[in-house]
């Protein structure tokens, strides 16, 4: 926010641990698609909201009051063809690990850094395929920050997990209990993506 770049005012409704009702709003973020060809695209109005409810999908419109239209996660399936989200702040993502997990998915692209739960917002209207989110040692997640995004992505046919592929538990105050940090894609990359998370957090583990 201070430096002029994406942040999100989320809001979530959690019932008995559940998350049931997320909105994001990003006034920084383009309408258009934020990778790909579309970056530089003519159309440069900013600022989107999201919003999600359990079983009613993901809706995104313009901040301006459009009419909100309904979106979905990239249904690609090929890793090669796939480029993914991370951090802006390198505190909140360990570069080497991500870059390890990409080069055995065979991703091509570099990676999309970009601040807040835009992030998910983005990858729920399919901007990106992948969002990767491993923070330093120590750590630890609040539920605010994944909370009104987990639900904008699943909603849109997403997956959110830890690092070992369980849920996300928002259930247990305001910490997440993480299984090394948060993965987030389609549901046909996700074993893949499993996969590739478990092989480079066991090579980095024994190269310490």
């Amino acid at each position: 926010f201070v430096r002029g770049d994406q942040y999100a005012i989320a809001l979530a409704l959690l019932d008995e641990g559940k998350v049931v009702l997320g909105v994001l709003a990003c006034p920084n973020l383009p309408l258009a698609s934020i990778v790909g060809d579309n970056q530089h695209s003519s159309n440069n109005e900013v600022g989107c909201l999201f919003f999600a409810q359990v079983g009613a999908g993901t809706y995104m419109q313009s901040l301006s009051g459009s009419l909100p239209v309904k979106v979905q996660v990239t249904a690609i399936e090929n890793s090669e063809e796939a480029s993914f989200f991370e951090s802006y702040e390198a505190a909140h993502s360990n570069r080497d690990l991500s870059s390890l997990i990409a080069k055995k998915l065979g991703v091509k692209a570099p990676p999309v850094r970009i601040d807040s739960q835009a992030k998910y917002g983005a990858l729920s209207r399919g901007d990106g395929a992948i969002y990767l989110r491993f923070p330093r040692k120590g750590y630890r997640e609040k539920i605010w920050d994944h909370a009104a995004g987990s639900i904008v992505v699943t909603e849109a046919g997403g997956v959110v997990t830890d690092a070992a592929g369980y849920p996300l538990d928002f259930s247990k105050g305001k910490h997440l209990n993480l299984q090394a940090g948060i993965i987030v894609t389609n549901q046909k990359l996700m074993p893949a993506l499993l996969k590739a998370v478990k092989e480079s957090l066991e090579e980095q583990a024994s190269s310490l």
